[in-house]
């Protein structure tokens, strides 16, 4: 039951569904569907991480790219992939949180054979439910996602939520170095007997920083796709009201965070609906609390250091990494 604070257009938005939570999973005999075609090119590459002057950061890319391209279909259409392997490593593809063939699943050695460096491996699978999924590399899968070999894929309803622009947002730290290039310690053990390897650089969809520019009055379906190895994210969204309609892909009563908090994990995914009721020029940040020692954002007159720096104040403990700014409407 949608929550009554939940206002009548919403209510309206969230009719088609049962659309969404009843019919989020189709029968066989209803996927017989057109087949959406892609290839991805996985090769060594070059970003602008982090802002001039830094030099672009050397990365692992998926069709040139990091994140790699969304890829979309709707529910019950099939989907062939051809990955191509253009690294120096092995790799398979994980279709993360799909429901799908087990030959397709992308697990090395158990479902399929690694693909070779030159080599290619064409996936084919019909998504039963619809959500936002990710895919990422599953061969040493701390470094290669580490490096940028993953994406975001989204099977779409078939009766969508009625809303303005749906919008990715994907969630990564990275560990940079003086010179803005990934620092190689994949193998670090004090990461294994920790929390994990954490960066020193938060990115929002490959940028340090952010700026989302939306109209006023714009309703957005926002969803949020942990790609970092170890880091949690729990996101504040300064003077704005998100109401969370998926976790993971799978549809959920339209219910307020708890705290008005995001709580995302890695390799987690969470859709919402945001109302941006600013007025025209105004600006919305969205703040990441979960760790008391706040990542170092750099700037242009600064050196990208391989440690956090420590911050020592509480009001500095909270890290803006990316605002939403609500232009007039054209």
């Amino acid at each position: 039951m949608i929550n009554d604070a939940f206002p009548i257009s919403r209510r309206r938005l969230f009719q088609a569904g049962v659309g969404l939570a009843a019919g989020s999973s189709l029968p066989a005999r209803l996927l017989a569907a057109p087949t959406r075609d892609y290839t991805l090119n996985l090769a060594p590459g070059e970003i602008q991480l982090a802002d001039a002057p830094f030099p672009r950061t050397g990365v692992w890319a998926v069709n040139e790219q990091v994140p790699g391209p969304i890829l979309r279909c709707t529910q019950g259409e099939t989907m062939r992939v051809v990955v191509q392997n253009n690294l120096v490593q092995p790799t398979t593809m994980h279709w993360h949180g799909l429901r799908i063939a087990n030959a397709m699943d992308g697990v090395p050695l158990l479902t399929q054979q690694p693909i070779m460096p030159g080599q290619s491996f064409t996936y084919e699978f019909t998504p039963p439910d619809a959500g936002t999924y990710w895919y990422h590399s599953h061969v040493n899968t701390g470094e290669q996602v580490g490096r940028g070999v993953y994406g975001v894929l989204v099977v779409d309803e078939p009766r969508q939520p009625m809303v303005d622009r749906d919008v990715v947002w994907v969630l990564d730290d990275w560990r940079l170095d003086n010179a803005a290039q990934i620092v190689d310690d994949f193998d670090n053990q004090r990461d294994f007997a920790r929390a994990g390897r954490l960066g020193n650089t938060i990115t929002v969809n490959s940028r340090i920083s952010e700026d989302f520019a939306a109209r006023s009055n714009e309703r957005i379906r926002l969803r949020l796709v942990n790609a970092a190895n170890a880091r949690v994210f729990a996101l504040q969204f300064r003077d704005l009201d998100p109401w969370v309609v998926a976790y993971d892909g799978q549809p959920v009563d339209p219910v307020r965070p708890h705290g008005g908090v995001v709580q995302i994990g890695p390799a987690q995914r969470v859709d919402l609906i945001v109302d941006l009721t600013g007025a025209p020029g105004s600006r919305n940040s969205v703040i990441d609390t979960y760790y008391p020692q706040a990542p170092f954002l750099p700037r242009a007159c600064d050196s990208i250091p391989t440690r956090s720096r420590r911050r020592t104040s509480p009001r500095r403990r909270a890290t803006t990494w990316c605002s939403m700014a609500a232009t007039s409407v054209t």
